[in-house]
């Protein structure tokens, strides 16, 4: 039988062929390290003792004994690098013509953390590795999730903006019916999660200008437009943060006044309403105030009170006020 022996390398050789090779003796003598290994590790030369460790999932021997068992069993080795936790070294190795282990290692899943920490190109991969076009779909694939990312942002605030504008009335910038069902159904905790204990007292306010017809009939819609404007200002102004300003419909509006119960605070609320609406009154409209009306009604947790049937309440209490000579508020 023919004993076949493979063409030795020289030391250049072997370096440039095996940029990432680890050549060691059993005895733990480093004989050759490849110029990338050693770029990344520059005293790997004086021994892999406190400079790699064993990285397979529960092998806890040293890492000269985890190379001899992947070389003479035809394992696969996985070593890590004791100054940079987060990068690995894998391969498999051989014993060459002199007894000696000889290993090809590469960085696998560690890649990108090797080359950003050992500033490695392509000049330091040989030329049939593959880890720089990894690196490239790396970052390409990072690309395109950003901007993947960055689409979504926009199509959320996009979707955001289309909800909030379906819920806006367009001329006072108000909530306008719509929105007005959402949040005093959000309110009285009529999400199909109701509870006492969780819900907020609130009140309702249903509020109708005194005289707007006559300002739309003699001065025209643009000055009722403008003054449907002026009012809604002074709504946004008179509530607060937590609180809900809505244009209903026509010279209609409703305030949703979270945490408000206090019925001498509601009057309070009501006259600097009236007042201030009062006081938009257009110096064309003679013979004529411009005012408001406004009915009143507080909900306490408990209570079975549906939106529908709290509005309901509300307009009645409106009805009242109309009823009572107008420019004045019914609390219910």
């Amino acid at each position: 039988m023919t004993d076949l022996q493979g063409p030795a390398l020289t030391l250049d050789a072997l370096r440039r062929f095996l940029p990432m090779h680890l050549r060691i003796r059993d005895d733990g003598t480093v004989l050759s390290v490849g110029p990338t290994l050693a770029k990344l590790m520059p005293n790997l030369e004086e021994g892999i003792a406190e400079r790699l460790v064993n990285a397979r999932p529960g092998h806890g021997i040293c890492p000269l004994a985890a190379i001899r068992e992947a070389v003479d069993g035809q394992g696969r080795l996985m070593l890590r690098i004791v100054n940079s936790r987060d990068i690995f070294l894998r391969g498999h190795g051989v014993r060459d013509c002199e007894g000696a282990m000889l290993l090809n290692l590469g960085f696998g899943i560690s890649l990108h953390r090797a080359i950003r920490a050992a500033e490695l190109t392509d000049d330091d991969f040989a030329p049939s590795d593959l880890a720089m076009e990894l690196m490239f779909l790396r970052e390409a694939n990072r690309g395109v999730l950003h901007v993947l990312s960055r689409f979504n942002d926009q199509l959320a605030e996009a979707r955001q903006e289309a909800v909030l504008q379906a819920q806006t009335d367009a001329l006072t910038g108000l909530r306008n019916r719509r929105g007005l069902d959402i949040e005093l159904a959000q309110a009285l905790r009529l999400n199909g999660h109701r509870h006492e204990d969780v819900a907020t007292p609130l009140a309702l306010i249903h509020l109708d200008l005194d005289h707007f017809k006559q300002v739309n009939d003699l001065l025209g819609h643009l000055a009722g437009d403008e003054l449907l404007f002026r009012v809604a200002a002074v709504l946004k102004q008179q509530v607060r943060k937590a609180d809900t300003a809505a244009r209903v419909g026509g010279d209609e509006f409703v305030l949703l006044m979270r945490g408000m119960t206090s019925r001498s605070a509601l009057r309070d609320l009501s006259k600097r309403i009236i007042r201030a609406i009062r006081l938009l009154t257009p110096p064309e409209l003679v013979g004529y105030t411009v005012s408001a009306s406004m009915g009143i009604v507080i909900w306490l947790p408990g209570q079975a009170d549906c939106p529908e049937d709290l509005l309901a309440r509300a307009d009645k209490a409106l009805y009242q006020a109309k009823a009572s000579g107008r420019s004045q508020a019914v609390i219910l």
